[in-house]
């Protein structure tokens, strides 16, 4: 009887334990995988045009915007339905064609977490291809944005992982505002209203720098000038009288107004170069209100890597300026 209560109790808790938590036996606690920047595209290439699948590609793999070269938004790793198994649902960004004719509609889907986290899968399901692509074609803004606030997510989670408290409370005394600030990270310099952040390899720089200054009207032409007089004033180029200043090329910056976490501001990407010298590359800016109304905080995020791609670079910084609490 002994043993047969232990066998009961030793089979529960296997049970238990191998249970699944969401979708053929992925459990949710579970870390999603993928690189930077990267993406699953099932689909079966059977049912598609080459024109279709073209189409498709053009949307995920369209170039990232603020790049002073041209990279796409996502690497793609494409496989057939028939494949996608554990191994690929367990990806960060997924987006999946569905198609067959038992299913009696067509429909579209963004879905959250689905079998692990952070993760988005985007599934087109139904019964006919090309009302299928024209899914997907009239949601690809809303498609990209998720795949892309979540690449973002994943970095953020990375980065609060290996933090660096001393520098979070140094900008949280300073500004007031809560930053999640990744260890490796130095003072390049500070002033009052003003500190600027390094993180140098011998092949690349990522700079963080944030600013205070009295409140203004938060237009384009406005966030422009008040870039360039703080990084004239406080940030020393690579050569004498050398500073960096904000590119006005190809319709770029480009301003929108957004709201990071409960703080409503204006964001701006584009390029940064030098003035006197030859350095520049990309940027990324929030600008808010103080809680008095009184002044105007930045935090901007800025890359230069001449002999790299920036894709990544880039949204490491993003990251770091979209964690402001």
């Amino acid at each position: 009887m002994k043993k047969l209560l232990y066998f009961l109790l030793v089979l529960a808790m296997v049970s238990v334990s191998c249970k699944p938590k969401a979708g053929r036996g992925i459990q949710v606690e579970n870390f999603s995988t993928g690189k930077a920047g990267e993406m699953i595209l099932a689909m079966d290439s059977a049912l598609w045009s080459a024109e279709a699948q073209k189409a498709i590609l053009d949307v995920l793999q369209q170039p990232q915007k603020g790049l002073n070269q041209q990279e796409p938004m996502f690497d793609i790793i494409r496989c057939s339905n028939k494949d996608f198994a554990a191994s690929f649902m367990r990806h960060r960004n997924i987006v999946q064609f569905d198609c067959s004719r038992n299913y009696s509609s067509n429909t579209f889907e963004i879905k959250k977490d689905a079998y692990t986290s952070p993760q988005i899968h985007v599934v087109i399901k139904g019964n006919d291809p090309n009302q299928c692509l024209q899914l997907f074609l009239d949601h690809q803004d809303e498609i990209i944005q998720a795949l892309y606030d979540n690449d973002i997510a994943r970095l953020q989670n990375a980065q609060r992982k290996l933090n660096n408290p001393a520098l979070e409370e140094k900008v949280l005394n300073k500004f007031g505002i809560k930053l999640t600030i990744p260890d490796g990270y130095t003072v390049g310099r500070e002033e009052e209203d003003f500190l600027w952040l390094l993180y140098r390899t011998p092949k690349n720089d990522r700079f963080v720098m944030i600013y205070k200054t009295p409140a203004y009207e938060l237009t384009r032409d406005s966030l422009v000038a008040a870039r360039n007089r703080i990084t004239k004033a406080y940030i020393q180029g690579a050569v004498l009288g050398a500073y960096p200043i904000v590119s006005e090329i190809s319709g770029y910056p480009i301003t929108n107004p957004i709201k990071i976490h409960y703080h409503d501001g204006v964001e701006q990407r584009g390029f940064w170069e030098s003035v006197n010298d030859k350095m520049g590359g990309p940027f990324y800016s929030f600008t808010t209100l103080s809680a008095d109304g009184s002044s105007c905080i930045t935090v901007d995020g800025f890359v230069y890597a001449p002999q790299e791609t920036k894709r990544d670079y880039l949204r490491e910084v993003e990251a770091i300026v979209k964690s402001i609490n």
